[in-house]
Protein backbone atom coordinates (compact mmCIF):
# COMPACT_ATOMS: atom_id res chain seq x y z
CA UNK A 1 0.00 0.00 0.00
CA UNK A 2 1.03 3.24 -0.71
CA UNK A 3 -0.40 6.67 1.15
CA UNK A 4 0.29 10.03 0.01
CA UNK A 5 -0.22 13.31 2.14
CA UNK A 6 -0.74 16.33 0.11
CA UNK A 7 -2.17 19.61 -0.22
CA UNK A 8 -0.95 23.47 -0.89
CA UNK A 9 2.29 25.25 0.67
CA UNK A 10 1.76 25.28 4.87
CA UNK A 11 -1.28 23.25 5.38
CA UNK A 12 1.09 20.94 7.55
CA UNK A 13 2.41 17.62 5.59
CA UNK A 14 5.72 18.04 6.97
CA UNK A 15 5.09 18.67 10.21
CA UNK A 16 2.68 15.93 10.52
CA UNK A 17 5.06 13.54 9.28
CA UNK A 18 8.14 14.19 11.56
CA UNK A 19 5.30 13.74 14.52
CA UNK A 20 4.73 10.66 13.13
CA UNK A 21 7.60 9.37 12.65
CA UNK A 22 10.09 11.46 15.11
CA UNK A 23 8.39 12.25 18.15
CA UNK A 24 8.00 10.29 21.13
CA UNK A 25 4.43 11.17 21.67
CA UNK A 26 3.58 9.06 18.19
CA UNK A 27 6.59 6.59 17.66
CA UNK A 28 5.76 3.28 17.88
CA UNK A 29 8.95 1.69 16.64
CA UNK A 30 11.26 -0.07 18.69
CA UNK A 31 14.69 1.14 16.96
CA UNK A 32 15.36 4.25 15.15
CA UNK A 33 14.73 4.63 11.71
CA UNK A 34 17.60 3.76 8.99
CA UNK A 35 18.75 5.99 6.53
CA UNK A 36 18.89 4.22 2.59
CA UNK A 37 19.22 5.96 -0.53
CA UNK A 38 17.72 2.50 -2.78
CA UNK A 39 18.01 4.24 -5.82
CA UNK A 40 20.71 7.20 -6.46
CA UNK A 41 18.65 10.65 -5.56
CA UNK A 42 15.84 8.55 -3.87
CA UNK A 43 17.20 9.46 -0.32
CA UNK A 44 14.25 7.47 1.78
CA UNK A 45 13.88 6.61 5.82
CA UNK A 46 13.18 2.93 6.23
CA UNK A 47 11.67 1.64 9.20
CA UNK A 48 10.57 -1.80 11.13
CA UNK A 49 7.66 -2.31 13.00
CA UNK A 50 8.40 -6.00 13.71
CA UNK A 51 7.22 -5.00 17.72
CA UNK A 52 3.63 -4.39 16.68
CA UNK A 53 2.95 -5.32 13.60
CA UNK A 54 5.60 -6.77 11.17
CA UNK A 55 4.87 -3.87 8.51
CA UNK A 56 8.25 -2.74 6.61
CA UNK A 57 7.60 0.68 6.25
CA UNK A 58 9.23 2.84 3.72
CA UNK A 59 9.04 6.78 4.00
CA UNK A 60 10.01 8.75 1.01
CA UNK A 61 12.72 11.35 1.82
CA UNK A 62 15.26 12.24 5.06
CA UNK A 63 13.93 14.97 7.08
CA UNK A 64 15.93 17.59 9.27
CA UNK A 65 15.58 21.24 10.76
CA UNK A 66 14.77 22.61 7.76
CA UNK A 67 11.48 23.93 6.47
CA UNK A 68 12.36 21.75 2.78
CA UNK A 69 12.71 18.35 3.53
CA UNK A 70 11.72 15.13 2.78
CA UNK A 71 10.73 14.80 -1.21
CA UNK A 72 11.08 18.26 -1.30
CA UNK A 73 14.88 18.13 -1.24
CA UNK A 74 14.85 15.72 -4.02
CA UNK A 75 16.38 16.55 -7.35
CA UNK A 76 13.12 17.26 -10.08
CA UNK A 77 15.36 14.27 -12.15
CA UNK A 78 13.47 11.91 -10.25
CA UNK A 79 10.29 12.95 -12.30
CA UNK A 80 11.65 12.15 -15.51
CA UNK A 81 9.53 9.59 -17.31
CA UNK A 82 10.05 6.16 -16.06
CA UNK A 83 12.61 7.20 -13.12
CA UNK A 84 9.88 7.28 -10.42
CA UNK A 85 7.94 4.50 -11.77
CA UNK A 86 10.69 2.25 -11.83
CA UNK A 87 11.60 3.03 -8.41
CA UNK A 88 7.72 2.06 -6.57
CA UNK A 89 7.75 -0.85 -8.82
CA UNK A 90 10.89 -1.71 -7.03
CA UNK A 91 10.19 -0.89 -3.89
CA UNK A 92 6.49 -1.90 -3.46
CA UNK A 93 8.38 -5.42 -3.20
CA UNK A 94 10.63 -4.81 -0.71
CA UNK A 95 7.87 -2.41 1.92
CA UNK A 96 4.53 -3.91 2.76
CA UNK A 97 3.69 0.36 3.46
CA UNK A 98 5.51 3.42 1.38
CA UNK A 99 4.29 6.87 2.09
CA UNK A 100 5.38 10.09 1.13
CA UNK A 101 4.31 13.91 1.25
CA UNK A 102 5.17 17.35 -0.20
CA UNK A 103 4.60 19.19 -3.04
CA UNK A 104 7.15 17.47 -5.80
CA UNK A 105 5.44 14.27 -6.03
CA UNK A 106 1.95 15.45 -6.28
CA UNK A 107 2.31 15.05 -10.01
CA UNK A 108 2.38 11.54 -9.59
CA UNK A 109 -0.78 10.52 -7.51
CA UNK A 110 -3.12 9.65 -10.29
CA UNK A 111 -0.84 6.92 -12.06
CA UNK A 112 0.09 5.56 -8.09
CA UNK A 113 -3.74 5.04 -7.94
CA UNK A 114 -4.30 3.66 -11.08
CA UNK A 115 -0.95 1.13 -10.39
CA UNK A 116 -0.98 0.47 -7.01
CA UNK A 117 -3.25 0.53 -3.47
CA UNK A 118 -3.34 4.01 -3.13
CA UNK A 119 -4.75 6.06 -0.44
CA UNK A 120 -4.62 10.23 -0.80
CA UNK A 121 -5.09 12.44 2.24
CA UNK A 122 -5.40 15.92 1.14
CA UNK A 123 -5.32 18.83 3.88
CA UNK A 124 -6.89 21.59 3.90
CA UNK A 125 -6.94 24.84 6.04
CA UNK A 126 -8.70 28.10 5.91
CA UNK A 127 -7.24 31.20 3.92
CA UNK A 128 -6.98 32.97 7.52
CA UNK A 129 -4.72 29.77 9.36
CA UNK A 130 -2.88 29.61 5.73
CA UNK A 131 -1.50 33.36 6.00
CA UNK A 132 -0.82 33.17 9.64
CA UNK A 133 1.31 30.27 8.93
CA UNK A 134 3.09 31.63 5.62
CA UNK A 135 3.89 34.60 7.93
CA UNK A 136 5.14 32.46 10.00
CA UNK A 137 7.55 30.39 8.43
CA UNK A 138 9.03 33.96 6.21
CA UNK A 139 7.45 32.56 3.33
CA UNK A 140 9.48 34.26 -0.21
CA UNK A 141 7.89 31.57 -2.44
CA UNK A 142 5.91 33.28 -4.99
CA UNK A 143 2.39 33.71 -5.37
CA UNK A 144 1.68 33.15 -8.26
CA UNK A 145 3.41 29.62 -7.71
CA UNK A 146 1.31 29.05 -4.90
CA UNK A 147 -2.04 29.77 -6.07
CA UNK A 148 -0.73 27.12 -8.76
CA UNK A 149 -0.87 24.47 -6.57
CA UNK A 150 -3.86 25.57 -4.86
CA UNK A 151 -5.38 25.31 -8.68
CA UNK A 152 -3.58 21.92 -8.60
CA UNK A 153 -5.50 20.52 -5.50
CA UNK A 154 -8.85 22.11 -6.84
CA UNK A 155 -8.04 19.87 -10.07
CA UNK A 156 -7.33 16.61 -8.36
CA UNK A 157 -10.73 16.85 -6.51
CA UNK A 158 -12.27 17.13 -9.85
CA UNK A 159 -10.82 14.56 -11.33
CA UNK A 160 -13.79 11.69 -11.63
CA UNK A 161 -10.98 9.01 -11.34
CA UNK A 162 -9.35 10.26 -8.00
CA UNK A 163 -12.24 11.89 -6.41
CA UNK A 164 -12.58 8.28 -5.24
CA UNK A 165 -9.06 7.84 -3.92
CA UNK A 166 -8.77 10.89 -1.90
CA UNK A 167 -9.69 11.94 1.52
CA UNK A 168 -9.96 15.71 2.55
CA UNK A 169 -8.71 16.30 6.28
CA UNK A 170 -9.13 20.14 7.38
CA UNK A 171 -5.85 20.66 9.08
CA UNK A 172 -6.42 23.81 11.37
CA UNK A 173 -5.86 23.09 14.87
CA UNK A 174 -3.66 20.64 17.13
CA UNK A 175 -6.85 18.53 17.28
CA UNK A 176 -7.15 18.26 13.77
CA UNK A 177 -3.89 17.95 13.44
CA UNK A 178 -4.07 14.73 16.11
CA UNK A 179 -6.68 13.27 13.91
CA UNK A 180 -4.55 13.14 10.62
CA UNK A 181 -1.60 11.31 13.07
CA UNK A 182 -3.92 8.87 14.15
CA UNK A 183 -5.44 8.12 10.64
CA UNK A 184 -2.03 7.55 9.34
CA UNK A 185 -1.25 5.31 12.27
CA UNK A 186 -4.14 3.13 11.53
CA UNK A 187 -3.08 2.88 7.97
CA UNK A 188 0.25 2.59 8.57
CA UNK A 189 0.27 0.00 11.32
CA UNK A 190 -3.15 -1.97 11.99
CA UNK A 191 -2.46 -4.54 9.47
CA UNK A 192 0.34 -6.34 8.09
CA UNK A 193 0.24 -6.62 3.90
CA UNK A 194 2.29 -9.17 2.45
CA UNK A 195 3.32 -8.80 -0.83
CA UNK A 196 2.63 -6.21 -4.15
CA UNK A 197 -0.91 -4.87 -4.53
Amino acid sequence: MLIALIGSPAVGKSEIIKKLFFSHEYTRHGQPPNLIEPKPLFKCTEYHDYLYTGNRVLLLGQYDEGVFSGTDSWSYSVLAKGSFESFIEEQSKNYDKIIFEGDRLTSKVEWLTENYDTKVFMLTITPEEEQRRQDDRGNQQNKSWIAGRASQMTNLLNNFFLREHITVMPNNTYEQQNNIITELIEELYTMKEIGNE
